[in-house]
């Protein structure tokens, strides 16, 4: 499983700003409610790093945390959208098997 915990979060004001100009990944349109929603803590409440952050408008944002993110957004997702995101999950654990069997 890719696991690798960041022991310096990034903090990228400039890129949590270009993100509110992204569309909602759940609506797929843009809005001025579009927030960026960083999609675990660190613990202790402690944001996780700016890189591991989606922009949804922010009733999606809200709802998500209240009801956890990962069953929030698996059933609000679009299919195109998980399928990426699948995609891009499964050439991680590729590239974490390369690292290990060179």
């Amino acid at each position: 499983m890719v696991a690798h915990p960041k022991l310096n979060p990034i903090r990228d004001r400039k890129y949590l700003d270009w993100l509110r100009t992204q569309p909602c990944l759940i609506e797929g349109i843009k809005g001025e409610n579009v927030e960026p929603c960083h999609i675990s803590t660190m613990g202790k409440g402690i944001k996780s790093s700016d890189d591991e952050c989606i922009p949804l408008f922010h009733h999606h944002h809200a709802k998500a945390h209240s009801l956890g993110e990962v069953r929030y957004l698996f059933d609000h997702l679009p299919l195109p959208v998980l399928r990426r995101m699948l995609k891009l999950y499964a050439k991680e654990i590729y590239k974490e098997y390369k690292r290990e069997t060179n």
